[in-house]
């Protein structure tokens, strides 16, 4: 592999959804819902509870949603999400096509299909988490966006290729706005047996951003969100944030060094550069955070050595950064969560340490040892003032985002997703699961 890149893992920063994560979980317990993968017949909409955020979920009227929303292990972890959970519907984004689901009911509001071949047909199927696929799709008030591979067949004496499309939807009624295909390589099969992820990064008033990016070559494309048009496309960069009017992404066309990459923003209508950061890396990626603040995990070229680094969104300005407390290859920082408020939660080495993402500074950390506290087992999900995960006796714990407090066991299982409606994870056999908000 001729670089090393790191893709941001978690996608959305400036759309209203809930907040995705990593980290195992256990498994969910059993209930009355129906056959896995077979959302019910009803399609009445109860009465719902909502919490903001929830603390508990009624695991006794668990819904079964489509396979498609996830991927899971054999030990009942998710390894791969394809959903976007905002409010009571689950957006899922698959090869083909892009649904809505009422998480409540099971009931598909919407099914819109992705005009073209798929160029990666079984990218929801493995239990690797670095396998193809595309990630969630990115919903606001205006638009649901995903983004897939298409294989564009020849036509006569003109040749096929690979392209990325980005598809556009009303979000209420799944109708198409738009959909654009971006040229991405001659060779219509050029992701074959090659790890490729398409994602959409933002959908703003001026642009939509989406990125294709795979270990031989990353393409970024801005759209116009009303329309789809073209406004820029750039090869060997990988978008991961926008931040008010600046997309900051890795870039692997670094002069110095080939072998290098580094964070470089670009004017999100325009294209045009406007600064550089965590030149001299090895690997970057991207993390969702605070708009007025860049945040991103990187590693030095010449020591290998991990860094969580907070930067001015108008200038690149370093404003905080802490050194990880292992090196163990390009990830080796640890995973970080963001609740989609104030706060950036991270996990290295056992240390769970919580950032303000506003300003760059530490809030608190796990283990305290003055306090008789220990870190929790895993993280899984954050989201408006809570992260939620399990203790290291894999019992469902939510925590207080700002000060590090317990803020219940009660919960009832451990969340991949959370709405003020309800909680999606995985059943003991892996299948997908919503759970209604209890308190």
């Amino acid at each position: 592999m001729r670089r090393m890149l790191i893709t941001a893992a978690c996608l959305g920063v400036l759309a209203a959804t809930a907040a995705c994560g990593g980290g195992a979980a256990p498994a969910l317990p059993t209930d009355q819902a129906g056959p896995a993968g077979q959302p019910p017949a009803s399609s009445a909409e109860p009465e719902a509870v909502t919490a903001d955020p929830p603390m508990a979920f009624d695991t006794s009227k668990g819904v079964a949603l489509p396979r498609t929303a996830l991927q899971a292990n054999m030990g009942g972890s998710v390894t791969s999400k394809f959903m976007t959970l905002r409010d009571r519907t689950g957006y899922i984004i698959a090869p083909e096509s892009l649904s809505a689901v009422d998480v409540l009911t099971g009931r598909e509001k919407w099914n819109t299909r992705i005009e073209g071949p798929a160029a990666d047909p079984n990218a929801h199927k493995g239990p690797f988490v670095e396998q193809s696929g595309p990630r969630p799709p990115l919903v606001t008030d205006q638009l649901a966006v995903g983004a897939v591979p298409l294989r564009m067949p020849e036509q006569g004496t003109t040749p096929g290729y690979l392209a990325l499309a980005v598809i556009a939807v009303n979000p209420q009624t799944g109708a198409k706005v738009w959909q654009t295909n971006t040229k991405i390589a001659d060779d219509q099969y050029g992701i074959s047996g090659d790890r490729s992820v398409t994602h959409v990064v933002a959908a703003t008033g001026k642009a939509v951003i989406a990125s294709f990016a795979q270990s031989e070559g990353n393409l970024t494309v801005a759209l116009d969100p009303a329309t789809g048009k073209q406004l820029w496309v750039r090869k060997d960069y990988d978008a991961g944030s926008v931040n008010g009017d600046v997309v900051v992404g890795v870039d692997s066309n670094v002069a110095e060094n080939e072998s290098m990459v580094q964070a470089t923003a670009l004017d999100i209508a325009t294209g045009q550069q406007k600064w550089v950061g965590a030149a001299k890396s090895s690997a970057v990626e991207i993390l969702p955070a605070d708009p007025a603040m860049v945040v991103l995990k990187a590693n030095e070229y010449s020591s290998g050595h991990a860094f969580l680094k907070f930067l001015d969104a108008a200038t690149g300005a370093e404003k905080f950064s802490v050194e990880g407390t292992r090196n163990l290859g390009p990830d080796s920082y640890g995973d970080c969560l963001y609740d989609e408020q104030s706060v950036l939660a991270c996990t290295d080495s056992g240390v769970l340490t919580a950032y303000d993402a506003k300003a760059g500074t530490k809030l608190w950390s796990l283990p305290d040892q003055a306090a008789n506290r220990v870190a929790p087992g895993g993280l899984t999900v954050a989201w408006h003032g809570a992260l939620y995960g399990y203790t290291n006796g894999r019992q469902p714990i939510v925590l207080d985002a700002k000060t590090g407090k317990d803020l219940s066991t009660e919960v009832g299982f451990v969340p991949d997703w959370v709405s003020k409606y309800a909680a999606a994870g995985v059943d003991q056999d892996g299948s997908p699961k919503a759970y209604p908000v209890k308190k």
